[in-house]
């Protein structure tokens, strides 16, 4: 489903719950709406990613398989749950963001 156009995508707690696949296809459809900014959920210590079919997992969008590039703004959440002190809303320019292209599936 196309996502609309809009000055920012505020996309928290969602990209987390979905698998690496789906998660750059996502971000694919973000991009492709024509959108300026993407504020979404990334945790910035995590360094090595699992992957899931479906349920939850740290993901940090800097890293493989997503590779986008530093943040325009990091908003740490201040989250007291076990393991989320990293846990960040980052800002993205997604004019400016280059995006590694989907897996043939």
């Amino acid at each position: 489903m196309p996502v609309p156009q809009a000055d920012l995508v505020l996309c928290r707690d969602c990209l987390v719950h979905l698998s690496n696949h789906d998660i750059l296809r996502a971000l694919h459809n973000i991009k492709a709406s024509g959108s300026r900014y993407l504020l979404t959920t990334t945790f910035v210590d995590c360094h090595v990613h699992s992957d899931i079919v479906i349920g939850w997992h740290r993901i940090n969008l800097q890293e493989a398989p997503f590779f986008l590039p530093a943040p325009m703004e990091l908003i740490n959440e201040g989250s007291t749950e076990g393991g989320q002190a990293d846990k960040c809303l980052g800002l993205w320019d997604l004019q400016k963001m280059l995006l590694p292209s989907l897996p043939k599936t």
